[in-house]
């Protein structure tokens, strides 16, 4: 494992890549998109000052981080102004729920103390599949001793199965070959619906990301760069939908069991 985007010469996934692939419904052209965050619509900047927000609140002493509001840190980050929203009024409604949704996550995990990973990218080669795998950890968390006991958490803006599944895979195959053990629980938080997502993997979770890391991989080759056949998020779903609608009944009636056992919506 490292930080770093170069490891074995494997094709490489991007999580951030792959989530903006399943939010955009068609490949912007290079001479239409702005340069930088001047570009950037209302959900990237929101997810922007989240991001920084968070950073800076949990990198705090865990003394310090009980006695100050989280919405005082989020409001230093926040846009300054509502460029990009769709009206002044979406400005502050995004901002009241954001703000609001962050100050009851952060009371429910005050239990949690130093993470042991926050705001990181990593790199890790999957030999298996012939491709490295990029992931941004928002927050991890020890629970207790042994590599299996990781908590990962990360926050989006609003709810998005495609990117929310995409995320449970990569961290499943991520963690098993950085860390030679899945995680003990990944939770996934929605801010605007107020959902959180968690996931316990089982004993059939790795090879059922190994399984989806690999239809990302065939289905998007080299998430670089658009090529002339669209690689769209809507393509690479029906492409995901296909190849998945070949499995037999039985493996489908096992992993929607292993679903139903792992997964769960609060």
């Amino acid at each position: 494992m490292r930080n770093s985007d170069s490891l074995s010469g494997y094709p490489l996934l991007h999580d951030y890549q792959l989530e903006e692939m399943w939010r955009t419904p068609q490949p912007i052209h290079p001479s239409q998109a702005k340069r930088g965050r001047e570009g950037w619509n209302w959900r990237q900047r929101v997810q922007y000052a989240v991001g920084h927000a968070l950073n800076e609140y949990f990198g705090m002493e865990v003394e310090v981080r009980r006695e100050v509001p989280v919405q005082y840190v989020l409001e230093k980050w926040w846009p300054k102004q509502p460029n990009g929203f769709e009206s002044l009024f979406h400005y502050w409604d995004i901002k009241n729920k954001v703000s609001g949704e962050l100050s009851k996550i952060c009371a429910l995990n005050k239990d949690l103390l130093t993470p042991v990973m926050l705001y990181e990218q990593f790199c890790t080669s999957v030999p298996e599949l012939k491709v490295d795998i990029s992931l941004i950890v928002q927050a991890a968390w020890q629970l207790s001793a042994g590599a299996d006991s990781l908590l990962i958490q990360k926050y989006i803006v609003d709810y998005n199965p495609n990117v929310i599944f995409t995320f449970q895979h990569l961290t499943n195959v991520f963690c098993h070959y950085a860390f030679g053990a899945l995680p003990q629980l990944i939770e996934v938080y929605c801010l605007l619906e107020g959902k959180k997502i968690r996931f316990m993997p089982g004993p059939a979770s790795l090879q059922q990301s190994l399984d989806y890391v690999q239809l990302l991989r065939d289905s998007r080759d080299d998430v670089h760069r658009r090529t002339e056949r669209c690689r769209c998020g809507n393509c690479i779903g029906q492409q995901l939908s296909q190849d998945n609608g070949t499995d037999k009944n039985k493996k489908k009636e096992q992993e929607a069991k292993n679903r139903k056992s792992n997964y769960s919506i609060s």
